[in-house]
Protein backbone atom coordinates (compact mmCIF):
# COMPACT_ATOMS: atom_id res chain seq x y z
CA UNK A 1 0.00 0.00 0.00
CA UNK A 2 1.06 3.58 -0.67
CA UNK A 3 2.20 5.50 2.43
CA UNK A 4 -0.47 7.59 4.17
CA UNK A 5 0.58 10.79 6.01
CA UNK A 6 -1.89 12.67 8.16
CA UNK A 7 -2.31 14.89 11.18
CA UNK A 8 -4.22 13.53 14.15
CA UNK A 9 -5.44 16.15 16.61
CA UNK A 10 -8.24 16.50 19.12
CA UNK A 11 -9.65 18.58 21.96
CA UNK A 12 -9.06 21.99 20.43
CA UNK A 13 -11.59 23.51 22.87
CA UNK A 14 -11.81 26.62 20.72
CA UNK A 15 -13.33 29.65 22.44
CA UNK A 16 -12.54 28.51 25.98
CA UNK A 17 -13.49 31.36 28.35
CA UNK A 18 -10.31 31.24 30.54
CA UNK A 19 -12.07 32.53 33.64
CA UNK A 20 -10.36 32.80 37.01
CA UNK A 21 -6.63 33.44 36.75
CA UNK A 22 -6.98 35.53 33.60
CA UNK A 23 -9.14 38.04 35.49
CA UNK A 24 -6.10 39.04 37.57
CA UNK A 25 -4.51 40.65 34.51
CA UNK A 26 -7.33 41.86 32.22
CA UNK A 27 -4.85 42.85 29.51
CA UNK A 28 -3.97 39.16 29.05
CA UNK A 29 -7.53 37.80 28.97
CA UNK A 30 -7.93 38.24 25.23
CA UNK A 31 -4.50 36.70 24.54
CA UNK A 32 -5.49 33.61 26.51
CA UNK A 33 -8.82 33.38 24.72
CA UNK A 34 -7.08 33.66 21.37
CA UNK A 35 -4.59 30.90 22.22
CA UNK A 36 -6.96 28.07 21.26
CA UNK A 37 -7.64 29.70 17.89
CA UNK A 38 -3.95 30.25 17.27
CA UNK A 39 -3.04 26.66 18.14
CA UNK A 40 -5.54 25.47 15.51
CA UNK A 41 -3.97 27.89 13.03
CA UNK A 42 -0.61 26.23 13.81
CA UNK A 43 -2.12 22.83 12.95
CA UNK A 44 -3.39 24.14 9.62
CA UNK A 45 0.01 25.68 8.90
CA UNK A 46 1.77 22.41 9.77
CA UNK A 47 -0.58 20.41 7.53
CA UNK A 48 0.15 22.69 4.58
CA UNK A 49 3.92 22.72 5.16
CA UNK A 50 4.08 18.93 5.52
CA UNK A 51 1.73 18.37 2.56
CA UNK A 52 -0.23 15.75 4.48
CA UNK A 53 -2.95 13.65 2.90
CA UNK A 54 -5.58 14.49 5.54
CA UNK A 55 -6.30 16.13 8.89
CA UNK A 56 -8.25 14.09 11.47
CA UNK A 57 -9.94 15.84 14.42
CA UNK A 58 -11.13 13.51 17.19
CA UNK A 59 -13.76 15.63 18.89
CA UNK A 60 -14.21 18.58 21.24
CA UNK A 61 -13.42 21.20 18.64
CA UNK A 62 -15.34 23.77 20.69
CA UNK A 63 -15.36 24.14 24.45
CA UNK A 64 -19.12 24.26 24.93
CA UNK A 65 -22.47 24.02 23.26
CA UNK A 66 -22.93 27.81 23.47
CA UNK A 67 -20.02 28.54 21.15
CA UNK A 68 -19.97 31.91 19.43
CA UNK A 69 -20.53 32.47 15.74
CA UNK A 70 -17.07 34.05 15.67
CA UNK A 71 -15.55 30.77 16.92
CA UNK A 72 -17.36 28.74 14.27
CA UNK A 73 -16.34 31.13 11.50
CA UNK A 74 -12.69 31.04 12.58
CA UNK A 75 -12.74 27.25 12.63
CA UNK A 76 -14.37 27.23 9.19
CA UNK A 77 -11.65 29.57 7.93
CA UNK A 78 -9.00 27.02 8.90
CA UNK A 79 -10.87 24.20 7.18
CA UNK A 80 -11.23 26.38 4.09
CA UNK A 81 -7.47 26.93 3.97
CA UNK A 82 -6.96 23.16 4.11
CA UNK A 83 -9.55 22.67 1.39
CA UNK A 84 -7.87 25.21 -0.88
CA UNK A 85 -4.62 23.25 -0.52
CA UNK A 86 -6.37 20.00 -1.41
CA UNK A 87 -6.18 18.60 2.13
CA UNK A 88 -9.40 16.92 3.31
CA UNK A 89 -10.48 17.08 6.94
CA UNK A 90 -12.39 14.44 8.91
CA UNK A 91 -14.20 15.43 12.10
CA UNK A 92 -16.16 13.74 14.89
CA UNK A 93 -18.09 15.50 17.65
CA UNK A 94 -17.22 14.85 21.31
CA UNK A 95 -18.95 15.46 24.62
CA UNK A 96 -18.18 19.21 24.59
CA UNK A 97 -19.52 19.74 21.08
CA UNK A 98 -22.14 17.04 20.38
CA UNK A 99 -23.75 17.04 16.98
CA UNK A 100 -27.09 18.28 18.33
CA UNK A 101 -25.40 21.56 19.27
CA UNK A 102 -23.60 22.37 16.00
CA UNK A 103 -24.83 25.09 13.69
CA UNK A 104 -26.81 23.77 10.75
CA UNK A 105 -26.79 27.15 8.98
CA UNK A 106 -23.07 27.15 8.14
CA UNK A 107 -21.84 25.48 4.98
CA UNK A 108 -18.55 23.69 5.52
CA UNK A 109 -15.78 23.81 2.89
CA UNK A 110 -15.41 21.20 0.20
CA UNK A 111 -13.40 18.25 1.46
CA UNK A 112 -14.76 18.54 5.02
CA UNK A 113 -16.34 15.35 6.35
CA UNK A 114 -18.30 15.53 9.61
CA UNK A 115 -19.34 12.10 10.83
CA UNK A 116 -22.96 11.51 11.90
CA UNK A 117 -24.02 10.58 15.41
CA UNK A 118 -26.36 7.72 14.57
CA UNK A 119 -23.94 5.22 13.03
CA UNK A 120 -20.32 4.56 12.05
CA UNK A 121 -19.57 5.75 8.53
CA UNK A 122 -16.38 5.39 6.50
CA UNK A 123 -14.95 7.61 3.77
CA UNK A 124 -11.89 7.26 1.52
CA UNK A 125 -8.76 9.39 1.34
CA UNK A 126 -7.36 9.42 -2.18
CA UNK A 127 -4.27 10.75 -3.91
CA UNK A 128 -3.89 10.81 -7.68
CA UNK A 129 -6.72 8.34 -8.08
CA UNK A 130 -5.35 5.87 -5.51
CA UNK A 131 -7.19 5.08 -2.29
CA UNK A 132 -4.71 5.58 0.54
CA UNK A 133 -6.99 4.93 3.49
CA UNK A 134 -10.53 4.73 4.79
CA UNK A 135 -11.47 6.87 7.78
CA UNK A 136 -14.14 5.38 10.04
CA UNK A 137 -15.90 7.53 12.61
CA UNK A 138 -18.97 8.33 14.67
CA UNK A 139 -19.93 11.51 16.52
CA UNK A 140 -21.61 12.03 19.88
CA UNK A 141 -25.29 12.77 19.17
CA UNK A 142 -25.58 14.36 22.63
CA UNK A 143 -23.20 15.25 25.45
CA UNK A 144 -23.43 12.09 27.55
CA UNK A 145 -22.68 8.91 25.64
CA UNK A 146 -22.37 5.84 27.85
CA UNK A 147 -22.38 3.25 25.06
CA UNK A 148 -19.19 1.48 24.01
CA UNK A 149 -19.01 3.04 20.55
CA UNK A 150 -15.86 1.07 19.65
CA UNK A 151 -17.96 -2.07 19.23
CA UNK A 152 -19.88 -0.41 16.39
CA UNK A 153 -16.78 -0.17 14.21
CA UNK A 154 -16.45 -2.85 11.54
CA UNK A 155 -13.75 -2.91 8.88
CA UNK A 156 -15.36 -2.91 5.44
CA UNK A 157 -12.79 -2.28 2.69
CA UNK A 158 -10.48 -4.01 0.25
CA UNK A 159 -7.64 -1.52 -0.10
CA UNK A 160 -5.87 1.19 1.87
CA UNK A 161 -5.28 1.62 5.58
CA UNK A 162 -8.17 1.49 8.06
CA UNK A 163 -8.18 4.38 10.54
CA UNK A 164 -10.69 4.77 13.37
CA UNK A 165 -11.63 8.26 14.58
CA UNK A 166 -13.17 8.15 18.05
CA UNK A 167 -13.72 10.33 21.12
CA UNK A 168 -13.68 7.92 24.05
CA UNK A 169 -12.28 6.97 27.43
CA UNK A 170 -10.14 3.89 26.84
CA UNK A 171 -9.38 1.95 30.01
CA UNK A 172 -11.16 4.40 32.30
CA UNK A 173 -8.48 7.09 32.37
CA UNK A 174 -8.75 8.86 35.74
CA UNK A 175 -9.65 12.52 35.71
CA UNK A 176 -11.78 12.22 32.57
CA UNK A 177 -15.51 11.66 32.26
CA UNK A 178 -16.14 8.03 31.37
CA UNK A 179 -17.89 8.68 28.06
CA UNK A 180 -18.01 6.04 25.29
CA UNK A 181 -16.04 3.71 27.61
CA UNK A 182 -14.07 0.87 26.06
CA UNK A 183 -10.86 -1.08 26.59
CA UNK A 184 -7.81 -1.77 24.46
CA UNK A 185 -9.04 -5.18 23.39
CA UNK A 186 -12.22 -3.63 21.99
CA UNK A 187 -10.07 -1.50 19.68
CA UNK A 188 -7.56 -4.23 18.82
CA UNK A 189 -10.33 -6.62 17.80
CA UNK A 190 -11.58 -4.23 15.10
CA UNK A 191 -8.52 -5.07 12.94
CA UNK A 192 -7.71 -1.42 12.13
CA UNK A 193 -4.27 0.03 11.40
CA UNK A 194 -4.55 3.18 13.53
CA UNK A 195 -6.92 4.59 16.13
CA UNK A 196 -7.02 8.40 16.31
CA UNK A 197 -8.46 9.06 19.75
CA UNK A 198 -9.69 12.15 21.52
CA UNK A 199 -10.91 13.02 25.05
CA UNK A 200 -7.75 12.55 27.15
CA UNK A 201 -5.73 15.78 27.28
CA UNK A 202 -2.30 14.15 27.21
CA UNK A 203 -0.27 12.72 24.33
CA UNK A 204 -0.29 8.98 24.96
CA UNK A 205 0.60 6.02 22.77
CA UNK A 206 -1.52 3.22 24.20
CA UNK A 207 -0.24 0.68 21.66
CA UNK A 208 2.62 1.10 19.17
CA UNK A 209 1.57 -1.27 16.41
CA UNK A 210 -1.02 -3.71 15.08
CA UNK A 211 -2.95 -1.51 15.63
CA UNK A 212 -1.39 1.77 16.70
CA UNK A 213 -3.66 3.39 19.32
CA UNK A 214 -2.97 7.02 20.21
CA UNK A 215 -4.33 9.95 22.17
CA UNK A 216 -2.95 13.13 20.59
CA UNK A 217 -3.89 15.21 23.66
CA UNK A 218 -5.28 18.72 23.52
CA UNK A 219 -3.71 21.32 21.25
CA UNK A 220 -3.49 24.11 23.84
CA UNK A 221 -3.50 23.90 27.63
CA UNK A 222 -6.32 25.84 29.28
CA UNK A 223 -5.59 25.67 33.00
CA UNK A 224 -2.76 25.04 35.41
CA UNK A 225 -3.32 21.29 35.66
CA UNK A 226 -2.47 20.92 31.97
CA UNK A 227 1.27 21.49 32.05
CA UNK A 228 3.88 20.66 29.43
CA UNK A 229 3.81 20.86 25.62
CA UNK A 230 0.48 20.43 23.84
CA UNK A 231 -0.03 19.70 20.17
CA UNK A 232 -0.88 17.10 17.55
CA UNK A 233 0.52 13.95 15.94
CA UNK A 234 2.12 13.85 12.50
CA UNK A 235 1.61 10.23 11.45
CA UNK A 236 2.95 8.17 8.57
CA UNK A 237 1.57 4.70 7.90
CA UNK A 238 3.59 2.35 5.71
CA UNK A 239 2.62 -1.18 4.76
CA UNK A 240 4.57 -3.76 6.76
CA UNK A 241 6.26 -1.17 9.00
CA UNK A 242 5.46 0.33 12.41
CA UNK A 243 3.59 3.63 12.37
CA UNK A 244 5.83 6.68 12.47
CA UNK A 245 4.37 9.09 15.03
CA UNK A 246 5.87 12.52 15.68
CA UNK A 247 4.40 14.71 18.38
CA UNK A 248 4.35 18.31 17.14
CA UNK A 249 3.81 21.15 19.62
CA UNK A 250 1.16 23.65 18.52
CA UNK A 251 0.46 25.52 21.75
CA UNK A 252 1.17 29.24 21.93
CA UNK A 253 0.93 29.57 25.71
CA UNK A 254 3.04 27.34 27.94
CA UNK A 255 1.62 26.23 31.30
CA UNK A 256 4.24 25.31 33.88
CA UNK A 257 4.46 24.63 37.60
CA UNK A 258 7.43 24.92 39.93
CA UNK A 259 8.38 25.22 43.58
CA UNK A 260 10.31 28.26 44.77
CA UNK A 261 12.48 27.55 47.80
CA UNK A 262 12.58 30.66 49.99
CA UNK A 263 14.36 28.98 52.91
CA UNK A 264 16.49 31.43 54.86
CA UNK A 265 14.93 34.57 53.40
CA UNK A 266 14.49 37.36 55.91
CA UNK A 267 12.62 39.94 53.82
CA UNK A 268 9.87 40.19 51.23
CA UNK A 269 12.43 41.64 48.81
CA UNK A 270 14.40 38.41 48.98
CA UNK A 271 11.25 36.39 48.36
CA UNK A 272 10.44 38.56 45.33
CA UNK A 273 13.94 38.03 43.96
CA UNK A 274 13.58 34.24 44.31
CA UNK A 275 10.24 34.34 42.45
CA UNK A 276 11.67 36.53 39.68
CA UNK A 277 14.61 34.17 39.20
CA UNK A 278 12.28 31.16 38.87
CA UNK A 279 10.03 32.96 36.37
CA UNK A 280 13.06 33.97 34.30
CA UNK A 281 14.18 30.33 34.20
CA UNK A 282 10.75 29.13 33.07
CA UNK A 283 10.54 31.93 30.49
CA UNK A 284 13.85 30.81 28.97
CA UNK A 285 12.37 27.34 28.52
CA UNK A 286 9.28 28.87 26.85
CA UNK A 287 10.95 31.20 24.35
CA UNK A 288 9.15 29.56 21.42
CA UNK A 289 5.78 30.40 23.01
CA UNK A 290 3.94 33.71 23.09
CA UNK A 291 3.03 33.43 26.75
CA UNK A 292 3.89 31.67 30.02
CA UNK A 293 1.36 30.83 32.72
CA UNK A 294 3.14 29.54 35.82
CA UNK A 295 1.91 28.04 39.06
CA UNK A 296 4.54 28.82 41.68
CA UNK A 297 4.51 27.37 45.18
CA UNK A 298 6.66 29.04 47.83
CA UNK A 299 8.30 26.47 50.13
CA UNK A 300 10.82 26.38 52.95
CA UNK A 301 11.27 27.85 56.42
CA UNK A 302 11.46 31.61 56.36
CA UNK A 303 11.39 34.52 58.76
CA UNK A 304 8.62 36.12 56.69
CA UNK A 305 6.35 33.07 56.85
CA UNK A 306 3.76 34.85 58.99
CA UNK A 307 3.71 37.83 56.62
CA UNK A 308 3.19 35.52 53.66
CA UNK A 309 0.08 34.07 55.34
CA UNK A 310 -1.62 37.47 55.58
CA UNK A 311 -4.73 37.88 53.40
CA UNK A 312 -3.80 39.29 50.01
CA UNK A 313 -0.06 38.72 50.45
CA UNK A 314 0.39 36.28 47.57
CA UNK A 315 -1.88 38.37 45.36
CA UNK A 316 0.27 41.45 46.05
CA UNK A 317 3.43 39.50 45.20
CA UNK A 318 1.86 38.20 41.99
CA UNK A 319 0.89 41.72 40.94
CA UNK A 320 4.45 42.87 41.56
CA UNK A 321 5.75 40.04 39.36
CA UNK A 322 3.27 40.95 36.61
CA UNK A 323 4.49 44.55 36.74
CA UNK A 324 8.13 43.47 36.66
CA UNK A 325 7.61 41.30 33.55
CA UNK A 326 5.28 43.70 31.73
CA UNK A 327 6.30 43.88 28.07
CA UNK A 328 8.40 40.74 28.42
CA UNK A 329 8.45 38.07 25.70
CA UNK A 330 6.95 35.63 26.42
CA UNK A 331 4.38 37.51 28.46
CA UNK A 332 3.97 36.20 32.00
CA UNK A 333 1.02 35.32 34.24
CA UNK A 334 1.62 33.71 37.63
CA UNK A 335 -0.51 31.91 40.18
CA UNK A 336 1.19 32.08 43.57
CA UNK A 337 0.55 29.99 46.68
CA UNK A 338 2.50 29.18 49.84
CA UNK A 339 3.61 26.04 51.62
CA UNK A 340 6.14 27.82 53.79
CA UNK A 341 6.77 27.27 57.49
CA UNK A 342 8.16 29.35 60.33
CA UNK A 343 11.76 29.16 61.44
CA UNK A 344 11.00 26.96 64.44
CA UNK A 345 13.16 23.84 64.78
CA UNK A 346 10.93 20.95 63.74
CA UNK A 347 13.37 18.28 64.99
CA UNK A 348 13.54 19.83 68.47
CA UNK A 349 9.77 20.20 68.64
CA UNK A 350 9.34 16.51 67.73
CA UNK A 351 11.45 15.49 70.72
CA UNK A 352 9.16 17.28 73.17
CA UNK A 353 6.57 15.73 75.50
CA UNK A 354 3.67 17.96 74.55
CA UNK A 355 0.80 18.06 72.06
CA UNK A 356 2.99 19.73 69.41
CA UNK A 357 5.40 16.78 69.47
CA UNK A 358 2.49 14.33 69.20
CA UNK A 359 1.12 16.26 66.22
CA UNK A 360 4.44 16.33 64.36
CA UNK A 361 5.10 12.64 64.95
CA UNK A 362 1.58 11.78 63.82
CA UNK A 363 2.18 13.71 60.58
CA UNK A 364 5.10 11.42 59.75
CA UNK A 365 3.51 8.14 60.83
CA UNK A 366 1.61 5.47 58.94
CA UNK A 367 -1.57 6.94 60.40
CA UNK A 368 -0.94 10.08 58.35
CA UNK A 369 -0.68 8.01 55.17
CA UNK A 370 -3.88 6.21 56.12
CA UNK A 371 -5.55 9.59 56.64
CA UNK A 372 -4.45 10.72 53.18
CA UNK A 373 -5.90 7.51 51.77
CA UNK A 374 -9.23 8.22 53.46
CA UNK A 375 -9.20 11.78 52.11
CA UNK A 376 -8.59 10.44 48.60
CA UNK A 377 -11.46 7.98 48.99
CA UNK A 378 -13.89 10.64 50.22
CA UNK A 379 -12.77 13.16 47.60
CA UNK A 380 -12.82 10.69 44.69
CA UNK A 381 -16.00 12.14 43.11
CA UNK A 382 -14.40 15.60 43.17
CA UNK A 383 -11.12 14.36 41.72
CA UNK A 384 -12.89 12.60 38.86
CA UNK A 385 -15.30 15.43 38.04
CA UNK A 386 -14.53 17.74 35.13
CA UNK A 387 -14.61 20.85 37.35
CA UNK A 388 -12.73 19.42 40.32
CA UNK A 389 -9.81 17.88 38.47
CA UNK A 390 -8.68 21.35 37.32
CA UNK A 391 -7.74 22.03 40.93
CA UNK A 392 -7.12 18.64 42.54
CA UNK A 393 -5.99 15.62 40.59
CA UNK A 394 -3.13 13.88 42.32
CA UNK A 395 -1.74 12.47 45.54
CA UNK A 396 0.64 15.42 45.48
CA UNK A 397 -2.29 17.79 45.99
CA UNK A 398 -3.45 15.88 49.07
CA UNK A 399 0.10 15.90 50.47
CA UNK A 400 0.29 19.65 49.91
CA UNK A 401 -3.01 20.18 51.71
CA UNK A 402 -1.98 18.07 54.71
CA UNK A 403 1.41 19.83 54.88
CA UNK A 404 -0.29 23.21 54.85
CA UNK A 405 -2.66 22.02 57.59
CA UNK A 406 0.32 20.93 59.68
CA UNK A 407 2.06 24.28 59.27
CA UNK A 408 -1.14 26.14 60.11
CA UNK A 409 -1.51 24.09 63.28
CA UNK A 410 2.09 24.84 64.24
CA UNK A 411 1.52 28.55 63.69
CA UNK A 412 -1.34 28.43 66.18
CA UNK A 413 0.33 26.14 68.70
CA UNK A 414 3.95 27.23 68.84
CA UNK A 415 4.33 30.30 71.01
CA UNK A 416 7.10 32.19 69.22
CA UNK A 417 7.39 35.89 68.69
CA UNK A 418 8.84 35.40 65.20
CA UNK A 419 7.35 32.19 63.77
Amino acid sequence: MTAFRFIHCSDLHIDSPFRGLASQVPSLTERLRESTFRSFHNIVKLAVEEKVDAVLIAGDIFDGTDRSLQAQLKFRRGLLELSQKGIPSFIVHGNHDPSNSWSHTLDWPEGTTIFPGNKVEHFPVTREGKTLAWIYGISYPQKEVNENLALRFKKDQKQGFAVGLLHANVGQHPGHDNYAPCNLQDLISRDFDYWALGHVHEFKVLRKNNPCIVYSGNTQARHLKETGPKGCCLVTLNSGAPANIRFMATDVVSYRSAKVDVSGTSSINEVLHAIQSQVEELAKESLTREGLVARLILTGRTAVHKELQNPGATQALAEEIHTFFEGHSPWVLVDLSTQTAGTYDIDSLKEGKDFVADLLNLCESDQEKQLQGKILEVMKPVFESWAGRKYLDSDEDIQAITLKARNLALDQLVNRENP
